[in-house]
This record gives C-alpha cells, sequence and structure tokens, in this order.
C-alpha cells in the first residue's frame, strides 16, 4: 500500500490537491467555495467530532501529507501524531510540521495501522479520513486503533463507503483500479461492535460532499498535460478513468461519504 500511494501521490494531487479527501460544502451549492477551502472545512467538520482539546492527543491514521493533523493541532493546541504507510507523505507532512513552527506538538511516522508503534493508552482521540477503506484487516486494524485509545477515547472516521442496497458488482472496476475494500455503514457499526466500542453513530454526508466530483475532473482536465509529462501517458489514462467511475458513483449514490463516531471502552 505505501508503494501505491508513493507511486500515485502526483496523480491523487493532479485531481484533489494536496489534501486527498473529499471536500465539505454547508451549501453544495455554493460554488464560490474552492475544493482546497472545501477541504479544510471537512477537516474542521470531523474536528469538532473528537472533542479535542489543548490537554489531549490525536492520533491520524493515514494521515497523508499530514493536513488535518496540523489544522486540527494548531486550531486545538492538541498534540497529535500522524501515520502513513507511504513515505513520500510522511517525508511531506514532516516539513509541513516544520514549516508551520509546530514540529514539538505534531510528529509523523512511517507505520502500519495493524502494528501501531506506541504503547497502551496513548491517545485521547484516533481520527481516519478516508483511509479505512484501504486497510486489508479492517478489525486487526480497529483492535490496534483500540489499544492505543485511552478508556472511553474517541474514534472518528469519515470515509468512502458503500451505499446499502448498492450492486457490490459496481465496484468491480474500480477495485481492479486500486487497492480498497468499501463496506456499508452498518458493516462498520458491526464491526466496531465486535471489538468494544460503544456510542456507535453514523451520519451521511454525501450530499455535501457531491461538489467533489465536478472539482476533481476539472483540475485533472486542467492539469492533465503537465500530470502526463510527469508520470507517463498510461498512469495519467488511468487517474482518469478511476476518477470518471468514482464521479459516476458518487452522483448515482452509489457511492456514499459517512462519518462514524464511536467510543472505546471504558476500561
Amino acid at each position: 500500500m505505501g508503494a501505491f500511494y508513493d507511486a500515485t501521490e502526483l496523480a491523487w494531487e493532479a485531481a484533489l490537491g494536496k489534501s486527498t479527501h473529499h471536500g465539505y460544502w454547508d451549501d453544495p451549492g455554493d460554488v464560490s467555495v474552492s475544493l482546497e477551502q472545501a477541504q479544510d472545512r471537512m477537516i474542521d467538520v470531523v474536528g469538532l467530532a473528537t472533542g479535542l482539546d489543548a490537554a489531549q492527543r490525536l492520533l491520524d491514521v493515514g494521515c497523508g501529507r499530514g493536513r488535518a493533523a496540523l489544522r486540527l493541532a494548531a486550531a486545538t493546541g492538541a498534540h497529535a501524531e500522524g501515520v502513513s504507510v507511504s513515505a513520500f507523505q510522511i517525508s511531506t507532512a514532516t516539513a509541513a510540521a516544520a514549516e508551520a513552527g509546530l514540529a514539538g506538538r505534531v510528529g509523523f511516522q512511517v507505520a502500519d495501522v495493524a502494528a501501531l508503534p506506541y504503547p497502551d493508552a496513548s491517545f485521547d482521540a484516533a481520527l481516519l479520513m478516508e483511509s479505512a477503506c484501504h486497510f486489508e484487516d479492517k478489525t486487526a486494524a480497529l483492535r490496534e486503533i483500540r489499544r492505543v485509545l485511552v478508556p472511553s477515547g474517541r474514534l472518528v472516521l469519515e470515509d468512502v463507503l458503500t451505499s446499502r442496497g448498492a450492486d457490490p458488482g459496481r465496484w468491480a472496476e474500480v477495485n481492479r483500479l486500486i487497492p480498497v475494500s468499501f463496506i456499508t455503514s452498518d458493516t462498520w457499526a458491526a464491526l466496531l461492535a465486535a471489538e468494544g466500542f460503544t456510542g456507535v453513530s453514523v451520519h451521511d454526508i454525501k450530499a455535501h460532499v457531491r461538489p467533489t466530483y465536478a472539482a476533481q475532473l476539472l483540475n485533472l482536465a486542467r492539469n492533465r498535460d503537465d500530470l502526463a509529462q510527469r508520470i507517463g501517458e498510461e498512469p495519467t489514462a488511468l487517474m482518469e478513468r478511476l476518477c470518471r467511475i468514482t464521479s459516476a458513483l458518487g452522483e448515482e449514490g452509489i457511492m456514499s461519504v459517512e462519518i462514524i463516531t464511536a467510543r472505546a471502552p471504558a476500561a
């Protein structure tokens, strides 16, 4: 997975910018809000769900280039750690922390969610922004996240899901292109409950992310020639295909984006 993201980072940037997740529009019809602004708004929305304050510690699992951890640490005064399997992402995030003057409070390292390099009960909250769909073993990942959370610590998962009742066959081409596994919110709730998480709550936000699809297609069209020069024609065409497919799934409601919150066991 790390090699995949190292190899495709420039392609994701061409489509989504420096934050590889959906944007959140309070008013999806407000064309004055850019994708980058909406992506920062998404970080703020999920950040509120973490309930962080200056005395607490956040773990960002699948942190990408570190934008969420840095933004939330700056806003709340909390300490944050981010992990990713991509060495390129961690190098970029570490440089961004230094540039922002936050290296003393925000750190990043290459690590797999199945073997987090932290002692038990190290964090008050764990954030997963569009990373959990990449977990090969979701149960093992939740078990390890539960281990590093304090009792009753908060888990906030924002991710791409498959809508209830959607035909699984509609994902076949996406699954051939990228290593992902999309499940329903009901399945996530069952997995969380099986690992002892309580108070599971699901918030469907697909209406608020919908402008992302047109924005990523526009960005990719605008950046296509430069991207093809940098990574080659074949990978560029693959990214175009992936964006067209996911945009269609999102517009049709086959693909959903939801925020799931839960608490680790009290003891």
